[in-house]
C-alpha cells in the first residue's frame, strides 16, 4: 500500500505531530518540507526545519515496505544535509509502518541508543494504537483508520463516522483538507475495485471539501485510475461514466437544497446498482481479453 506521500501530507500539515510521534520535546517551532540532496539526486521524505539557528534539524524517512538499505540511506542523507548546509545539528527520524519492516542495521541502529538520540525510530502502528487508547478521536488516529483497520467490512461501515469526526476536529481548514485528502486516498486504495463515486458515497456528505482543489485533484486521480482500468472497453465505460456524472449532478442539487435526501436516494440507488453491474461486466470483458492473449 502506497503511504509515503500521504504521511508527508499529514505531518507537513502539523509538524508538531511528527515531533510528538518521535518523542521529541522542544521549545522551537518547526516547518516541514522536502529537500533535494544533490549528492544522491533524490528527495528526502521530509525535513523539519526551525528558524532558530541553535535548533536541531530533523530528517524524516518513512518506510512502508521492506528495505534493508534504509539505515544506510538515512545516515547518508544526514551527512549530506550537514555538509550542504554547514550544520552539526542534524538528527534523523525513521518511521516504519510496523516493527517487522525495521532491519535494525548495525552500526547505524546503534545511533538510536545514543544519549543525544541522533536517530529515533518509530513504529507507526504501535504509536497510533497507544495514541488511540488515550485520545480515540485524535486527528492522527482518525486519518490512519484506512491504514490499520484490517477488517474491510468494519472499514466500510465506519468510514463515514470517522470522516465526519475529522470534519469536526479543531484544525485549520487547510490542515483539515490535507487530512481528508489522505483519508480518502487511503480508503480508495483499500477498495481498489470501487470507482471514485462509490468510494466517496461511503462517506456521504463531503461538506465544503468538495469545493477544494485537494478534492478535485483526488477525485480526478481516482476516476483516472478507474478509466485506465477500463480502457478499450468502449461503450460500457462510456455508459458507466454518464451514470456517474448523473449521480454527481443530483448530489449537487441535494447540496443546494433543490431536492431532499429521499428523492436523491430514489434516483441514485438504482443508478449505483447499475454502475456496479456494468463494472462487473467490464471486468469480465477484461479477463476474457487477457485469457485470449495467453
Amino acid at each position: 500500500m502506497q503511504t509515503d506521500k500521504e504521511i508527508f501530507r499529514i505531518f507537513a500539515a502539523v509538524p508538531k505531530y511528527l515531533l510528538k510521534c518521535a518523542g521529541i520535546r522542544t521549545k522551537y517551532n518547526y516547518s516541514m518540507k522536502s529537500v533535494t540532496l544533490k549528492e544522491f539526486e533524490r528527495r528526502t521524505d521530509g525535513v523539519l526545519i526551525s528558524q532558530e539557528p541553535e535548533a536541531p534539524t530533523y530528517i524524516m524517512e518513512f518506510q512502508g515496505q521492506k528495505d534493508d538499505d534504509i539505515y544506510h540511506r538515512m545516515t547518508m542523507e544526514m551527512a549530506s544535509f550537514a555538509m550542504l548546509y554547514k550544520t552539526k545539528h542534524v538528527r534523523g527520524i525513521l518511521i516504519f509502518l510496523n516493527k517487522k519492516l525495521d532491519p535494525q542495521t548495525q552500526p547505524w541502529h546503534y545511533l538510536t541508543k545514543s544519549k543525544e538520540k541522533f536517530l529515533r525510530v518509530v513504529y507507526f502502528d504501535e504509536y497510533i494504537k497507544a495514541l488511540e487508547n488515550k485520545y480515540p478521536n485524535h486527528p492522527l488516529v482518525l486519518v490512519s483508520k484506512p491504514l490499520f483497520e484490517k477488517n474491510l467490512a468494519t472499514l466500510r461501515n465506519y468510514s463515514r463516522q470517522w470522516f465526519q469526526q475529522i470534519n469536526k476536529c479543531r484544525l485549520p481548514k487547510q490542515v483539515k483538507d490535507q487530512y481528508r485528502y489522505a483519508f480518502i486516498r487511503w480508503l480508495s486504495i483499500r477498495f481498489p475495485d470501487l470507482i471514485g463515486e462509490e468510494v466517496l458515497e461511503m462517506l456521504d456528505n463531503l461538506p465544503a471539501f468538495e469545493e477544494t482543489q485537494a478534492y478535485k485533484t483526488l477525485f480526478g486521480a481516482i476516476e483516472k485510475r478507474g478509466e485506465k482500468r477500463g480502457e478499450k472497453r468502449g461503450e460500457k465505460r462510456g455508459e458507466r461514466n454518464r451514470m456517474i456524472k448523473t449521480i454527481k449532478t443530483y448530489r449537487q442539487m441535494h447540496k443546494k437544497g433543490e431536492i431532499n435526501r429521499d428523492v436523491l436516494n430514489k434516483i441514485c440507488t438504482p443508478l449505483r446498482a447499475e454502475i456496479k453491474k456494468i463494472s462487473i461486466e467490464i471486468n469480465d470483458m477484461l479477463q476474457r481479453h487477457k485469457q485470449e492473449r495467453q
